[in-house]
């Protein structure tokens, strides 16, 4: 069962990169029509994981993996195996404020 994976990619744009993996890994064996219909399916179930549920913003990081089968020039996804690694972005400020107390507290000052 061949598999879609991401790697890692902005949360904000996980839709064109699922598209372009998907595309790359089924030319030649489906429809680019039907490539595009099932690249569309597993958006929408993304959107609603990562977006409605998690609360992702664009800046966050993510890697999608997930398994899919073609039948009869169907790519059929295999929501059983979606697996998401999700990293959440930490504003500059907030990183540097903490490496500036960190030093102090190491250097005494």
């Amino acid at each position: 069962m061949p598999t879609l994976n991401t790697g890692l990619i902005i949360a904000g744009a996980y839709a064109d990169k699922a598209r372009r993996v998907l595309m790359a890994q089924v030319k030649g064996q489906v429809d680019t029509q039907e490539a595009i219909r099932a690249v569309g399916e597993l958006n929408k179930m993304l959107f609603e994981v990562l977006v409605n549920e998690i609360k992702a913003d664009k800046g966050d990081v993510v890697r999608i993996v997930i398994d899919y089968d073609i039948k009869d020039g169907q790519i059929k996804w295999n929501f059983d195996t979606l697996r998401l690694e999700f990293f959440k972005r930490v504003p500059d400020e907030e990183v540097n404020k903490k490496v500036r107390d960190a030093l102090a507290r190491a250097l005494g000052s």
